[in-house]
């Protein structure tokens, strides 16, 4: 009987979902570069053999020529691919690896919230106030406003 990992292994092998493996090494690839430029990387994506990371930021030219060659010295390293940390990126052939930056903002999506997620309270005025007020449209006006208020209670 197969466990989860063997039945995962074997969907991914097969040709429809060749794409979840080129993601999978696309991601693996990524956590091998430094967090600090891991966080300027927004995607990846593999394209005719080349492998495109598009950036948030640009990185300056040391860095991104030094990542570059790490990429390609893994890439074509027999020995560092078939550890454990990249086996999903034995079958996949990337010849070239490309920095491009997307100066798109970023819209971040805010949660809608509707009407039922905000709290009520109950109406705590009684309406037992006094109107002493002697012109008589703001008069009845107030009056208007105490009956409103004991309807409610």
């Amino acid at each position: 009987m197969k466990n989860s990992s063997q039945i995962i292994s074997s969907l991914q092998n097969k040709p429809q979902f060749s794409k979840l493996v080129e993601y999978r090494c696309i991601d693996r690839l990524k956590s091998s570069l430094l967090l600090s430029i891991q966080n300027f990387i927004k995607n990846g994506y593999i394209k005719n053999n080349k492998l495109f990371f598009i950036l948030k930021a640009k990185l300056n030219r040391h860095d991104q020529d030094n990542t570059i060659t790490m990429l390609k010295t893994i890439l074509n390293s027999p020995m560092i691919l078939e550890s454990d940390k990249f086996l999903e990126c034995i079958d996949i052939q990337i010849d070239d690896v490309v920095f491009y930056v997307d100066n798109k903002p970023e819209h971040k999506t805010k949660l809608h919230t509707t009407n039922t997620d905000k709290e009520t309270y109950p109406e705590r005025a009684s309406g037992e106030i006094d109107i002493n007020i002697e012109d008589e449209k703001l008069n009845q006006l107030a009056k208007s406003i105490l009956e409103i208020i004991k309807a409610k209670k």
